[in-house]
């Protein structure tokens, strides 16, 4: 299963952000991974996290952060994460939020059914109050760039079956919150602290356009292959891939 969420904007006004980072969790355990944020809420907490609906990385104390990651870290559980930096994206883009966002997800998701040879259908959980989602538009992208807008010869790759959840429902997209917020809190402020946390689990790295790492699988002992056997139709639409035309700025 991956689960994706993220952190950050897409916007290029002077309070947005500089970064913005979608992180996937990749867990072959999911209730395993549900029960990090089940636990912690089930510990002793101050009375205003009792209250909420959902805890998230940017409302959690420092104390909640660790305990989520740290427990997220013993899973068997990988991490891959795209982080896009804003200040490269082209003038013409910067009005065309939702082709930019479906780009960064089609890419990682890509890139983890190709590292990973996932066999089968990948089930991908998103949130569905996700920036700027337009659902069909969403699912028929990502359903190309999984399966046609590459050359996956020697895989027997199926349409990826995407799941829009509640995230105050779904446990596993609270997670992939809190790893999301690490990630973002290290390019954002240089703070390795919580990134630390879930380092050797991250098995991939997409940065977009021009960082160290462009395109780096950052531990390959992760990289177990996943079959899955989850069945799944594919309507048949096809995608306009003039849109996937992505280059650096």
């Amino acid at each position: 299963m991956i689960y994706l969420d993220e952190s950050g904007d897409l916007g290029f006004g002077p309070r947005a952000s500089k970064h913005f980072i979608l992180a996937a969790v990749i867990a072959r355990n999911p209730s395993e991974v549900g029960r990090c944020i089940k636990r912690v809420r089930e510990q002793r907490l101050p009375k205003k996290y009792k209250q909420i609906p959902e805890l998230k990385f940017h409302n959690s104390s420092q104390t909640i952060k660790g305990r989520v990651l740290d427990c997220v870290a013993r899973t068997d559980t990988d991490i891959a994460y795209a982080v896009l930096r804003k200040n490269q994206v082209y003038e013409q883009l910067k009005n065309r939020q939702q082709i930019l966002y479906n780009y960064i997800v089609g890419s990682l998701l890509l890139k983890i059914i190709t590292e990973y040879h996932i066999e089968g259908t990948a089930k991908v959980f998103v949130d569905k109050s996700l920036y700027g989602l337009e659902k069909d538009h969403f699912n028929d992208y990502l359903t190309w760039k999984a399966c046609m807008g590459n050359h996956l010869k020697d895989l027997d790759v199926e349409p990826p079956e995407i799941i829009h959840v509640d995230s105050r429902l779904d446990r596993c997209i609270q997670v992939a919150d809190f790893v999301a917020g690490a990630i973002s809190h290290k390019y954002s402020s240089g703070d390795d602290h919580y990134y630390d946390k879930i380092k050797s689990i991250i098995s991939i790295s997409m940065d977009f356009f021009e960082g160290k790492d462009k395109d780096c699988v950052v531990n390959p002992s992760l990289l177990r292959p996943i079959r899955l056997r989850a069945a799944s139709s594919f309507s048949g639409r096809t995608y306009n891939t003039t849109q996937d035309n992505m280059h650096q700025a």
